[in-house]
C-alpha cells in the first residue's frame, strides 16, 4: 500500500512539473525596469505565450517609441527549433532553443539572415521575465535592449 501510494504522488508530481511552463501566461513590459544601450525601448508592449500540443504560441503588440504599432505572432516548438511566423512586421522566419527550464533564446530573421536575437529568463517566481535583445532593426540600426515584463 506504501508502494502504491509513493508511486501515485510520484505521478502527480510529474505531472505538475512537466504541465508547468514557466513562459505561459500574459506579460506586460515594465517600462520603469526595462532599458537600452542601442536604438529605441518600445512605448509598450504585451505578449501572451500559450501552449498549443508541443508548440508555443506567442504574440507580441504594443507600440513603438515613434507610435507605429507593433504586431508579432509566431509558433515555435517548445523544445526548440524553427517556428513558423503567422504576422510579424520586419521578419520572415523564427527559431527558439530551450537552454534550461526558465530560459529560451529566439532569432529573428529576414529571408534567411538574422536580424534580432533574444535571450529570454523567467524568475524562479514565476513573476518576471527579461528580455535581453541584441541586432538590427529593420532600417539596419544596431539595437541593445533589456525589456522587462511582469507576468499578469
Amino acid at each position: 500500500m506504501r508502494k502504491l501510494k509513493f508511486g501515485i504522488s510520484l505521478l502527480l508530481s510529474a505531472g505538475i512539473l512537466f504541465a508547468a511552463n514557466p513562459f505561459t501566461g500574459k506579460w506586460k513590459m515594465n517600462h520603469q525596469k526595462s532599458n537600452q544601450t542601442k536604438g529605441a525601448t518600445p512605448k509598450d508592449e504585451n505578449m501572451t505565450i500559450s501552449d498549443q500540443g508541443d508548440q508555443l504560441v506567442v504574440v507580441i503588440t504594443g507600440t513603438g517609441d515613434d507610435g507605429t504599432p507593433i504586431a508579432i505572432h509566431y509558433i515555435v516548438p517548445v523544445s526548440g527549433g524553427t517556428g513558423q511566423m503567422q504576422q510579424a512586421g520586419s521578419y520572415n522566419g523564427v527559431s527558439a532553443e530551450r537552454v534550461s527550464d526558465n530560459a529560451r533564446d529566439t532569432t529573428y530573421t529576414k529571408d534567411g539572415k538574422a536580424l534580432v536575437a533574444e535571450h529570454t529568463v523567467v524568475s524562479t517566481d514565476g513573476k518576471t521575465m527579461t528580455v535581453t535583445v541584441k541586432g538590427v532593426d529593420s532600417n539596419g540600426k544596431p539595437v541593445e535592449q533589456v525589456l522587462v515584463f511582469d507576468k499578469e
